[in-house]
């Protein structure tokens, strides 16, 4: 017959702590004291303000990276735009601003009214005066002695259009919103023909910069580059008696 020995078990003496109150000592995991009733544990909220903060800077973060990929990715359809001086396309959401400007310049300009930094401007001007390179040399400098204005650090970039037309262009940012101006001449270098875009995000401007640029266009007998006068003299504009 096999004999089995069973040890006894080892009754582990409960931890205890002072009461609060009290100062009685009671179960370590009492949450209130059995002599005075008192509550041991403090309540504490689950987050606590610390962990309020960093909830809220998590939210306000994922917000506006949302807000960015959305921005910067969303699909841009775009309309043909064309008077009598120029031709754009133009991202379907903009309004038409109406500018006006003296004989000699035509501009067309268009913003987001859902998002007015987004914008699109398109100016041609009669006679093109020195080169592209230079206009574009000397609009870094006029915004560098802004202030507010951040001009970025690699200064005029010289890129080329489909056909190798080079074209300068410069990067700034100015009124929380990012800039991109491209500078050509057209019409066999009597106009000079500018283009600057807006976007409230560097994503979409990017988007915009790769189309908007290369189909705007002066018409090069527009009525704003010609000095003749195309009134019809044969009309005759007296009023009646």
């Amino acid at each position: 017959m096999t004999t089995v020995e069973i040890e006894p078990l080892a009754e582990e003496t409960p931890r205890t702590r002072p009461c609060r109150r009290c100062d009685i000592e009671i179960n370590a995991a009492s949450a209130r004291c059995p002599f005075c009733g008192a509550r041991q544990f403090r309540r504490q909220p689950i987050l606590g303000w610390r962990g309020l903060l960093i909830c809220l800077v998590l939210v306000a973060a994922a917000v506006y990276a949302t807000r960015a990929i959305v921005l910067s990715g969303r699909p841009v359809s775009y309309l043909a735009y064309r008077s009598g001086d120029l031709v754009a396309l133009v991202p379907s959401t903009y309004g038409d601003l109406f500018p006006t400007a003296p004989h000699g310049t035509a501009i067309g300009e268009w913003a987001d009214p859902s998002q007015p930094q987004d914008t699109e401007t398109v100016t041609a001007t009669v006679p093109a005066a020195a080169t592209p390179q230079s206009r574009i040399r000397a609009l870094a400098r006029s915004l560098a002695r802004q202030p507010g204005v951040q001009v970025a650090a690699t200064g005029p970039v010289t890129i080329h259009f489909a056909g190798g037309l080079a074209v300068p262009t410069l990067l700034y940012r100015m009124d929380a919103a990012d800039y991109e101006t491209f500078d050509f001449d057209s019409c066999n270098h009597s106009v000079a023909v500018t283009v600057t875009l807006s976007a409230a995000t560097a994503g979409l401007l990017q988007s915009l910069s790769l189309v908007l640029p290369q189909s705007a266009n002066a018409i090069c007998d527009g009525p704003d580059f010609s000095n003749q006068d195309r009134a019809d003299t044969s009309v005759d504009l007296s009023l009646p008696r």
